[in-house]
């Protein structure tokens, strides 16, 4: 798979890993969410771009240590140790705040709580499947950008 294909799929990924999870805690606090979503997709865009505008390192780096902090907070903390876990069954595991309750209340409601809780704990096990989707193709974009830095500095 070329570069440049891993580098889209990459920022793809990404941007569908904030825009589930933007989804979901909106679901559950409110749109107040609303802007800190939109900031964290414009910060994944235009570090992507700008990287592959410049080639520069300090952004290819930023890049990857803000899909990491995505990928651990909101894919593994979140949806795989709260969601993912009471969907196979198992006591809650995570410390976030309102994590052990059977029924989570949500600022949002669909036509009965039955879909609303199907909604919300559907978009927590979304997050962390697009978390791992985000770090296959980040963690490969970035071993295949690394390598030829380290021929120059050679």
């Amino acid at each position: 798979m070329s570069t440049s294909r891993l580098a889209f799929l990459s920022i793809t990924t990404l941007v569908a890993t904030l825009v589930a999870t933007g989804i979901h805690h909106i679901f559950r606090l409110g749109p107040g969410l609303v802007a800190p979503v939109l900031i964290g997709l414009a910060l994944a865009i235009v570090l992507w771009a700008f990287y592959g505008k410049t080639r520069r390192l300090a952004l290819l780096l930023a890049y990857g240590v803000f899909a990491a902090l995505v990928v651990f907070w909101f894919g593994f903390l979140d949806g795989f140790l709260d969601h993912v876990a009471k969907a196979v069954g198992l006591d809650n595991i995570t410390f976030l705040p309102g994590g052990e309750a059977e029924v989570v209340a949500t600022a949002m409601q669909l036509w009965s709580q039955g879909a609303s809780t199907a909604f919300y704990e559907g978009t927590g096990i979304l997050s962390a499947i697009l978390a791992l989707l985000t770090t296959i193709t980040t963690g490969l974009f970035i071993y295949r950008e690394i390598p030829p830095r380290r021929e120059v500095l050679e």
